[in-house]
């Protein structure tokens, strides 16, 4: 298995990911990470009906997915991790899955949260898992499509 891209979008399965992202890496798998989705039939209804025939589509807990991906349960896939915010990735890496690099994409402007830059707004939550996840060593970058330049956000999160 290769995971090909780990993204934050809190759009999730949308124009932007199905259009580019897919295509850009190649993707077969898209592995939903979400505590609360997971156990959302609708939701699940509704993403399932948006993801493209040719791609798979599992929706795990942050938990069931970290444990999955790393006994290589998706052999052979390239897959996209695909989360509305950075508390499952961080729970992830807490239960021993290695992370590298996240690419943020949206992250829509919300009571509470704070502009990063372009789309990117954080609550406070938000902000104290990015920090985590920088101090473990993951790149963090922005990038609304893969012919954009990224843009490093370990820097910019470090001064929030």
């Amino acid at each position: 298995m290769a995971i090909v891209e780990v993204r934050i979008d809190d759009r999730l399965i949308h124009g932007q990911v199905c259009g580019y992202w897919i295509p850009h890496f190649n993707v077969d798998k898209i592995v939903i990470a979400d505590d609360k989705i997971c156990n959302d039939e609708l939701r699940k209804t509704a993403l399932k009906f948006g993801c493209p025939s040719k791609v798979k589509l599992s929706i795990l807990s942050a938990a069931t997915a970290a444990d999955k991906l790393k006994r290589n349960l998706d052999k052979g896939s390239r897959v996209m991790i695909l989360c509305e915010g950075p508390a499952p990735l961080r729970k992830m890496v807490e239960l021993g899955y290695p992370i590298s690099k996240i690419t943020v994409g949206n992250m829509a402007n919300k009571p509470g949260t704070e502009h990063v830059k372009g789309t990117v707004y954080v609550s406070e939550q938000d902000k104290e898992d990015f920090k985590y996840l920088s101090g473990q060593g993951v790149q963090l970058v922005s990038q609304m499509v893969p012919n954009e330049p990224p843009v490093d956000l370990n820097q910019l999160i470090k001064g929030l």
